[in-house]
């Protein structure tokens, strides 16, 4: 009897020990968890990812992103940076959880556009400037304001450059700009326009910061010269990053045709803050993205980020020049009209 009671007290731990690490095997969780399986942010909202449940207490959890041009992850915060989807990806040994970021697209709403409309140019919006200084970049045309240089018809601003004396030069041509009438900050920018074809052609759509060039900055939104007939360009310049060393920030778009074959769209969204508190200028020709310029934390300090200020628009034809007269001018193309022909240039703000 009493070596049936010992047997009994030595089974009875080892039942209890068993029974209690099967239950404590049973209640470890069998997958990896995360507070959200889907978020919506807006570009440049943040968030943080948290992991509620995890298999193994000791494995490190690494965070991935399947698209960061979307939404990045670092540690469990995620940083919305431009409209689209993103899965965010928590793994830690073979387990592993998921959340779809979805970003949508910005909102805007028109604040200030020229349809280029009527009889005659909108003075409350333009000057039409007349000189022959060559534009900073040795070019051969004289700006007039004269209605065979410069004049709406049919719905369009018309820039006609041509062949004639004029005032000590060879060529006669336009530009307009919005200087001290209508200038913006931020905001999605378009223009809508036809370039003409021709060597020694340089239409451009640009901005200008009020002081100094090039300290106050300029935003090339775009540019074409004839010689190279199916890019458009886009460039930032600065005060130590310019076209006078060479050091400009620039990028270009290739067409599978002739650039003046077809109207085509210019779009610039500028956004404040957009990404880890920096601003960023994206450019897109017919809804296709160029690039993205953006502001740096070094640049701020250096002084080559001015793009935080009032900016006004520009609109001209030049006729050769140190860019688009480096092939030399075609003069052929006169004998037919040379003509940049703008639909309209309109800005938007976020709602």
């Amino acid at each position: 009897m009493k070596l049936k009671s010992l047997l009994l007290l030595a089974i009875l731990p080892c039942f209890f020990f068993s029974c209690s690490d099967s239950d404590s095997e049973e209640a470890k969780p069998k997958s990896l968890e995360l507070d959200q399986s889907e978020l919506t942010l807006l570009v440049g909202e943040k968030t943080t990812i948290n992991v509620i449940e995890a298999p193994v207490a000791t494995e490190p959890v690494v965070w991935s992103s399947d698209n960061e041009s979307v939404a990045t992850v670092f540690l469990g915060a995620v940083t919305a940076v431009n409209s689209g989807t993103a899965t965010i990806t928590a793994t830690m040994g073979e387990y592993t959880a998921e959340c779809v970021i979805t970003v949508p697209e910005r909102t805007y709403e028109l604040v200030w556009s020229d349809e280029f409309e009527g009889a005659s140019l909108n003075t409350d919006n333009w000057t039409i400037e007349v000189n022959g200084n060559g534009g900073g970049n040795q070019e051969l045309q004289y700006y007039t304001d004269r209605p065979e240089n410069v004049r709406l018809e049919d719905g369009f601003l018309i820039l006609e450059a041509r062949k004639e004396e004029y005032l000590g030069k060879n060529y006669t041509s336009g530009r307009i700009v919005t200087k001290n009438k209508q200038d913006f900050k931020y905001g999605k920018i378009e223009a809508r326009f036809k370039v003409p074809s021709g060597r020694g052609t340089w239409p451009a759509f640009w901005m200008l910061g009020y002081g100094s060039w090039p300290r106050a900055g300029e935003i090339d939104i775009m540019e074409h010269v004839g010689y190279d007939p199916k890019t458009f360009h886009c460039a930032l310049h600065t005060l130590n990053k310019n076209g006078l060393n060479g050091q400009n920030f620039k990028a270009h778009q290739t067409l599978a045709n002739n650039a003046a074959d077809e109207f085509h769209t210019v779009t610039m969204e500028w956004v404040e803050n957009e990404f880890m508190g920096f601003d960023r200028i994206h450019i897109y020709i017919d809804g296709v993205k160029t690039t993205t310029f953006g502001e740096t934390k070094q640049l701020q300090d250096t002084g080559d980020w001015p793009f935080n200020d009032q900016f006004f628009f520009i609109l001209n034809l030049a006729i050769g020049g140190k860019w688009g007269g480096l092939q030399g001018v075609d003069d052929s193309m006169f004998d037919n009209p040379v003509l940049y022909m703008i639909d309209y240039v309109k800005v938007y703000q976020l709602q």
